[in-house]
């Protein structure tokens, strides 16, 4: 993270070597003298610092200043016989830091040594110890996601840093994504005894610490704006419910303790959508329902038309159903749809053509939108139960008196397939 100054003294063209006649007698024996300290030290907002001298004597009359680090040291004057105004910028370094300034007159040198602090105080390489007592423990289990056989869990340790579940002002998170052996029971996961390492190799093996966009120190500011630090090393003990963090961020080497029960949210991404256990009958008996044309939504050539039941309390409080089928008509819905099955050239994509209801899919990139044809459930708006209409035939009929009847016969994708069905007569929004 970058920290942004303001030079509180305008930086002028560097001449660091520089003349000033002198009153000497030739010949005479030469005495040059720093009366000034040898050694200077400067605060992290910079200024301007004298170096006196005295001369007397010599063959010469050049004085000459040069500095080695010319991004510290930004000017040097040598207008004014016996001083030299030394001018330092601001130090927006992590850590302290320290040069020479060289003053010579003839064959007379001498340095004098200019040193700098910074905002955290410390020398290159050094780090403040900071305790943390942690008294929560948050994350998910990903299963085998990142390599097959291996298990990937991701966990937070903070102090105090939620309160129902949300983020606070002031708060400060250490995220971690670990790499460890599969949990014993899949029911109640815990992350496996160990120590774990910091691999900036990304090799994933067994009780690593992996940085794959989620782990660092992070916090809230006051404005409730998030910000994040990468973590420069990592280690991490694990022994039941207690843990230990030693974890480097820029000049500071967190020990971060927590000690407790805690609780990981299973976040298994699995290759079936359903998350039925039995046969279903979709109760549509609280909810309105809509037609509408879409028009060659797919890129296939064919007019594509969905019928929608959402629940009259609102779309996350009920029952909420799709379906999603082709025709060769813009204007006539009605007849009986096949599910049209998944393409040979692509896997992931319904098989579209005239006649068909296009099953429900996941998108390949977003774990949690589903499109096509599907059924869900929600309750006070979180969903509870749901599953795509695969296998099977939706027959669609007019009336002849502004109503409908839609008859839904169709399978779910579960390893073992749930029956789906729904028999409802109505009119269309």
């Amino acid at each position: 993270m970058k920290r942004l100054f303001t030079l509180l003294f305008a930086i002028v063209a560097l001449v660091f070597a520089a003349c000033e006649p002198q009153q000497v007698t030739p010949g005479e024996e030469l005495v040059f003298e720093i009366t000034s300290q040898k050694s200077v030290e400067v605060g992290v907002d910079g200024g301007v610092f004298p170096i006196t001298y005295t001369l007397t004597g010599g063959d010469y009359t050049e004085i000459s200043a040069f500095a080695d680090d010319k991004e510290m040291i930004i000017d040097i004057n040598t207008n004014t016989a016996g001083v030299i105004l030394v001018s330092v910028a601001p130090n927006t370094d992590t850590y302290n830091r320290s040069t020479w300034v060289r003053v010579s007159y003839d064959d007379k040198t001498e340095y004098i040594t200019v040193n700098q602090a910074s905002s955290s105080g410390l020398d290159e390489g050094e780090f403040e110890v900071v305790n943390v007592a942690a008294n929560q423990l948050v994350g998910n289990y990903y299963g085998d996601n990142i390599k097959e056989g291996i298990g990937h869990y991701w966990i937070i340790l903070t102090k105090d840093g939620f309160v129902d579940g949300a983020a606070v002002a002031g708060g400060e998170y250490f995220r971690l994504d670990l790499i460890a052996p599969m949990p014993a029971d899949e029911n109640n996961v815990r992350i496996p005894d160990g120590e774990y390492r910091f691999d900036l190799s990304q090799s994933y093996e067994e009780f690593t610490i992996v940085d794959i966009g989620n782990t660092d120190y992070s916090w809230v500011d006051d404005q409730m704006e998030g910000w994040a630090l990468p973590l420069a090393d990592a280690s991490l003990k694990v022994s039941g419910n207690r843990f230990e963090l030693v974890a480097f961020v820029e000049t500071k080497e967190y020990h971060v303790t927590f000690e407790g029960d805690y609780s990981l949210t299973t976040s298994v991404i699995t290759d079936y959508v359903s998350s039925l256990t039995k046969d279903t009958v979709i109760d549509v008996s609280n909810c309105s329902a809509s037609v509408s044309s879409y028009g060659d939504y797919w890129g296939c050539g064919c007019n594509n038309w969905g019928i929608e039941f959402v629940c009259n309390d609102g779309m996350k409080y009920g029952t909420y159903l799709v379906i999603d089928f082709l025709s060769n008509s813009t204007s006539d819905f009605t007849g009986r749809y096949v599910d049209s099955g998944f393409s040979a050239e692509d896997a992931t994509m319904p098989d579209f053509r005239p006649g068909v209801f296009v099953p429900g899919f996941r998108v390949a990139d977003d774990a949690d939108l589903l499109l096509g044809s599907l059924f869900m459930v929600y309750k006070d708006g979180l969903c509870v139960s749901q599953a795509p209409l695969h296998e099977g035939t939706v027959t669609i009929e007019a009336n002849g008196n502004g109503t409908y009847t839609i008859v839904v016969d169709a399978l779910d994708d579960a390893p073992k397939q749930n029956r789906i069905t729904l028999n409802w007569t109505g009119r269309f929004n």
